[in-house]
């Protein structure tokens, strides 16, 4: 009886750390249009505000005439990106812009790449939690990086386009839980692409029934046959 319980507390946590524990993904390859972001992955949680922008590859193909994209930039797999911009459409301003991508839920860790289509981008990152303060960061090393992560460069390409020399990931994690990130920059200056949140609970809901059901029932065939061994 001892051991079986002890079965149904194991089950049972491994069942609620798989539907509480995850990451908000974000790679916009469903993007098909250079549009204002806004609420397009509000099902995930996810708004956008400030200059944010879905952007679309000239290197890619989209709907059924295939026609090109509209940023020019490469990244090898990946069609779709986030463009921080004030308005892609104008000449852009030498001035800084600032997009915040904010989430219906916590999240404990931030990753993301990021491609400068000049070396002097100035990207800073900032996380803020659910009343609006700035959490402390820390990096994939658990360096201490202080209130926000400032002065990230660009690479520019050799080649025509505006944009193909990416960063390797970047990993962020917090002093505390954090509900918006800004990312600030030189106007039209700077992709982002991959950005995925730790999240302690992703979807905002319990195990479902039936899966707990699953467990109860295979547990209780356990004692059902552990008892027949017995007698």
């Amino acid at each position: 009886m001892r051991a079986t319980s002890k079965l149904l507390a194991l089950a049972l946590t491994a069942t609620m750390q798989s539907a509480m524990a995850g990451a908000v993904f974000l790679d916009f390859e469903d993007v098909q249009a250079t549009e204002l972001l806004t609420n397009r992955y509000a099902a995930k949680g996810v708004t956008g505000s400030g200059a944010a922008w879905t952007a679309t590859s000239e290197a890619c193909t989209y709907g059924p005439n295939n026609d090109s994209g509209d940023i020019s930039f490469f990244r090898s797999g990946s069609c779709g990106a986030l463009l921080l911009a004030q308005d892609w459409t104008k000449p852009a301003p030498a001035i800084s812009k600032s997009l915040t991508l904010s989430l219906s839920d916590r999240f404990e860790g931030l990753s993301f790449v990021y491609s400068g289509s000049v070396a002097a981008i100035n990207l800073s990152v900032h996380v803020f939690d659910g009343v609006g303060n700035e959490l402390n960061l820390f990096d994939a090393n658990g360096k201490d990086l202080g209130l926000g992560l400032s002065g990230l460069a660009g690479s520019p390409c050799t080649s025509t386009l505006t944009f193909c020399n990416w960063s390797s990931l970047l990993e962020l994690s917090f002093q505390g839980v954090a509900r918006s990130v800004v990312f600030s920059a030189t106007d039209q200056t700077v992709l982002l692409d991959d950005i995925s949140f730790k999240t302690s609970d992703p979807t905002g809901r319990l195990p479902e029934p039936a899966s707990i059901a699953l467990v109860l029932g295979a547990l209780g065939g356990l004692g059902w046959s552990r008892r027949r061994a017995a007698r």
